[in-house]
């Protein structure tokens, strides 16, 4: 399993960032084309956040911010357009990834560019 996992992350060339993002939204079990879709879906979703919402000065002290953020998530994993794969995923499951990104963002991007992230270096 792990094996196959570093194939994926090696195809995709996952950053950091993204790549925790992928690890939220990922199944046990998916197939290669499964993989690519949620790969372009972590990716997208992070830098419409941050392209976007997460630019608001103290957004995590802001309801309606904070609100302007669950529901991009939403609606970005419940897109046709964007979305996770609704074949591969049920409601529930969508609605469980939304908020589990949601709290990873709250806890990891209090502002763009996160600190979290902002010490480690691309290899």
């Amino acid at each position: 399993m792990i094996v196959v996992f570093m194939a994926v992350l090696k195809k995709f060339e996952l950053l950091d960032e993204s790549l925790a993002f992928f690890d939220l939204l990922k199944k046990q079990t998916m197939t290669p084309q499964e993989s690519k879709r949620i790969k372009k879906v972590a990716v997208e979703l992070l830098e419409k956040l941050k392209a976007e919402k997460l630019k608001i000065d103290h957004w995590q002290e802001k309801e309606s911010a904070r609100d302007a953020v669950r529901i991009a998530i939403q609606d970005f994993l419940w897109s046709d357009n964007t979305g996770l794969p609704l074949e591969c995923y049920s409601e529930k499951e969508v609605q469980s990834k939304a908020e589990e990104i949601f709290r990873h963002v709250y806890r990891v991007y209090p502002r763009v560019p996160s600190p979290f992230y902002s010490g480690i270096v691309a290899a």
